[in-house]
């Protein structure tokens, strides 16, 4: 559309259902020729769904959603994650429609129609390894089953730009209370590590794609860590791929129906899209 910027689904979220339903969010705003992403104000957040496999797609911008809600509040009602049309949207400070350092998640249960929320992750404040932090995440989630689901976040100190590390949470009570689990990348690692992006491989195994930059020298990349104790600790599995400048790409991770892993990402300074492909 002439004179409009959309853009940044990795930023709002992307779900998928049968395989042809397919909802994505991003950011709508004026078009600025300027340094950095061409953006200007205001901007809002918006999805696009297709239900033919991608050939066709209809804009919809719900009531209540990000930038278009109130105060974060406590669940009370039960979240069942086994719905076959659940959602959920994970929202923190500093990316597009939500200041809230806190964290706060949306949830549908009609395929993203309608939402409900923001709800506050009950039980993080009480963490002291966060005592402080102001929360960055994205979306990643695995429903692991009806009252169970992981999250990935991340968090950082505040207001210092890359300094985000990645970890992971659990909600066993349908999202009314969340515990901590482990650091995927420690505080005390030395570069940027945010985005997750993570694949279930079995009961106990997660593998998780980050999107990673050394903020002296400016490199950035993919890295792979994987839990074999179902998120209760993580290590260092390999480097996908290098992300290039400006900031790299954040990593999608899938994993595909004969157990291989794919992962996809920006390769910003050579323009181009790569994916690779593992069978271990």
């Amino acid at each position: 559309e002439e004179g409009r910027f959309a853009g940044w689904p990795a930023n709002n979220g992307l779900w998928a259902w049968d395989g042809r339903e397919f909802l994505v969010g991003y950011t709508l705003g004026p078009y600025v020729l300027q340094p950095g992403h061409n953006i200007g104000l205001p901007y809002s957040s918006h999805l696009a769904r297709s239900r033919d496999g991608g050939e066709t797609w209809r804009m919809e911008t719900p009531e209540p959603f990000v930038g278009r809600s109130g105060t974060p509040s406590d669940l009370v009602d039960r979240i069942d994650f086994g719905h076959p049309g659940f959602a959920m949207r994970v929202v923190g400070t500093g990316y597009h429609g939500s200041e809230d350092g806190r964290g706060a998640f949306y949830y549908s249960r009609d395929r993203g129609e309608s939402w409900l929320g923001p709800h506050r992750f009950q039980g993080l404040s009480d963490v002291p390894l966060l005592d402080g932090a102001e929360l960055t995440p994205r979306t990643d989630y695995r429903v692991d089953g009806p009252g169970t689901c992981t999250v990935f976040l991340s968090a950082r100190s505040p207001q210092r730009r890359g300094s985000d590390r990645s970890f992971c949470v659990r909600t066993t009570d349908g999202g009314r209370s969340f515990r901590f689990l482990s650091w995927i990348v420690p505080p005390q690692d030395p570069s940027r590590a945010v985005m997750p992006a993570t694949a279930r491989c079995s009961a106990a195994r997660l593998v998780s794609a980050l999107r990673r930059r050394d903020m002296t020298g400016g490199e950035c990349w993919i890295d792979a860590y994987a839990s074999e104790d179902d998120g209760r600790s993580w290590s260092f599995l390999s480097r996908v791929g290098e992300t290039g400048g400006h900031n790299g790409n954040p990593p999608a991770l899938v994993r595909m129906t004969d157990g291989r892993l794919c992962c996809v990402f920006g390769q910003r300074t050579e323009r181009r899209i790569v994916a690779r492909i593992s069978g271990d």
